[in-house]
Formats: structure tokens, C-alpha cells, sequence
């Protein structure tokens, strides 16, 4: 073992005034690697002791209560009662974010819709290792937004750019104008290459809109689902309150995307921070469209209090 005197020494170069392992190096005539090899003792030995300080804490009760109410694999929320607006938005993208980090490895297929929520999360993103063989794929064509940053191609980019990752992209719009076009667009080689990976991810990532949004449609069509019962939808998928699929082919047929395959994903994670946006993530647990959630307790308790409701007028 390393002599105790010069341990502490390294560890305070290093931890208090934030030297980097090379400048220790060099002032300490060692090499960079018996730096590494030293720090590591330092921490084994009890010189060094990490702690890691949530900035909030989480509603584990309600994580329990949803998991069984919901079968869920996986549930986050966090505790922001105290919270709104934007905090409520910015505290559970970067809790978001931490989750994912501890999803992803190299072997992952990360599939990505768009929005609001994930391009929070995504900004959010600080890994502590590359993972050059991961993929990131969209699972949509690019909707029509004068704010690129929302946008599936911009995300995946920037997730990928991240880790490191490999990217496979949709060149095309989400919507076209009709089925003939987008069939022709579908059987382009490199958009079947970039939806077949994305139909065989290992995890989804998306979003939920709501009916306060309006969707990815022209108006006069997303009235149309709202009026034939759909409370939300996931990357132009409207589902009603049980979380079914509300069947449109002639809306369906003009998606530039993955299609329900998508549903089938083995991990399908939302990130959901409106409240505004509870009952159709309550639908969305229904239908089993998601598996994983990572919310906050304004949220969760808005859709227990939803679900709470029906069952009271369905008894």
C-alpha cells in the first residue's frame, strides 16, 4: 500500500483543488495511471468518502402504489408539491435524465419521439461514460415546428452526440399528404433500415400529448379523434381513456414511423411533467402503451385522483 501522508496528499490535489490527474502527475513526478490506481486506494482506505445529495426526493409510497396499481416495470416521481411551472418541468427532466443514464448501456437500441419533455431531459444528459456501440434511432419523420430543438431528428442527434453513440435518421416529414407518397417514402432502403431498428429497440423514449395540444394534425383533424373519444396520443398514435388505439387508418396510412410496433418495445418509458397532461398518461397506463414513468408527485397525484374518480362512478 501506498504511504497514508501521500495518499492524503493526491486526494487533496485532486478533490479540493481540483487539479487534474495529468497536473498531478507531473507535479508529483508519477505517472498518470498511478494517479488513477492512488485516488481509487484513497477511496478504499477511507481517506476519500463520496456522497451523493439527491436535490429532491422522491415519493417513494407513491412509487410502490403506482407500480401495483399499474403494473408498472419501473416508476420516478418526484417530489415537487412545493413546485410549478417550470420548476415542475425542469426538475423532472434532470430526474428524467438520471434515470436514463442508468438504462442505457452499449448494447442498447434507444428509440426517440419528440417534444417537450424529452428535449429537457435530453439537455439534461451528463453520462459518465461514452457508449460508442449504442444506437439512437427516431421512431418518427420530423413534424412540422419552427423550434428545431423539439424535433425527433434534432434529439437523437444530440443524444448521440453525448454518449458517443451511433445515430440512424429519418430524412422525411412525419406527415405527408397522402398514402400513395408515403408508402413510396416507406420503402426507401435507408428509411426501412433506420424503422426496422427502431421496431427492435430495447427502449423507447417519448412524450404524451395531450387533447390541450392538438397533436401533430391539422386542426380539424385531431378534432376529429378528440371528438371520437381520445384523450392523448404518442407519436401520432390517439388513444381513448382505456389507452386503445383509436383505429384512423386514413390518418395512420400518411405517418412517416415506426407504427404500433413501437408498443411492443420491451422498455417503453414516458416523461410526463404537466399536470396538464395527467389523464392522458392515466390512459396510457391503462393500455399498457408505457411500462416506465418518470414524473413528479403534482402529477402522480392528479391521476390517481382521476383514477380514484372513475372508479367511484364506475361502482
Amino acid at each position: 500500500m501506498q504511504d497514508i501522508e501521500q495518499l492524503f496528499q493526491i486526494a487533496q490535489m485532486y478533490y479540493e483543488q481540483d487539479l487534474t490527474q495529468e497536473e498531478i502527475a507531473k507535479k508529483m513526478y508519477i505517472s498518470r495511471s498511478n494517479i488513477s490506481r492512488m485516488l481509487k486506494q484513497a477511496r478504499d482506505v477511507g481517506i476519500v468518502e463520496i456522497m451523493i445529495h439527491y436535490p429532491f426526493e422522491r415519493k417513494r409510497r407513491l412509487e410502490v402504489e403506482f407500480k401495483k396499481r399499474f403494473d408498472l416495470e419501473d416508476i420516478i416521481i418526484v417530489d415537487l408539491n412545493n413546485c410549478s411551472g417550470f420548476e415542475l418541468y425542469s426538475f423532472t427532466t434532470k430526474q428524467a435524465a438520471s434515470y436514463l443514464n442508468t438504462k442505457l448501456n452499449n448494447e442498447s437500441i434507444l428509440a426517440v419521439t419528440c417534444g417537450n419533455s424529452i428535449c429537457g431531459m435530453v439537455h439534461e444528459l451528463h453520462p459518465k461514460n461514452y457508449l460508442p456501440y449504442m444506437q439512437v434511432v427516431p421512431l418518427m419523420g420530423s413534424i412540422e415546428t419552427s423550434n428545431i430543438i423539439l424535433d425527433g431528428y434534432y434529439l437523437v442527434h444530440q443524444i448521440a452526440d453525448t454518449y458517443k453513440a451511433r445515430a440512424s435518421f429519418i430524412m422525411a416529414p412525419f406527415r405527408v399528404d397522402d398514402e400513395t407518397m408515403c408508402s413510396n417514402i416507406m420503402k426507401r432502403p435507408a428509411v426501412i433500415e433506420t424503422l426496422t431498428t427502431a421496431e427492435n429497440a430495447t427502449i423507447m423514449l417519448t412524450g404524451i400529448g395531450s387533447a390541450r395540444q392538438g397533436g401533430y394534425l391539422a386542426k380539424e383533424e385531431s378534432d376529429e379523434f378528440f371528438s371520437d373519444g381520445a384523450v392523448g396520443y404518442i407519436a401520432g398514435y390517439y388513444f381513448d381513456k382505456d389507452g386503445n388505439i383509436i383505429d384512423k387508418p386514413q390518418f395512420y396510412n400518411k405517418m412517416v414511423c415506426a407504427g404500433r410496433k413501437m408498443f411492443d418495445i420491451p422498455s417503453r418509458i414516458a416523461v410526463v411533467a404537466d399536470p396538464n397532461k395527467s389523464e392522458a398518461t392515466l390512459a396510457a397506463l391503462k393500455g399498457r402503451l408505457i411500462n416506465q414513468l418518470c414524473t413528479n408527485s403534482v402529477v402522480a397525484a392528479k391521476i390517481l385522483e382521476i383514477d380514484d374518480g372513475a372508479a367511484e362512478y364506475a361502482g
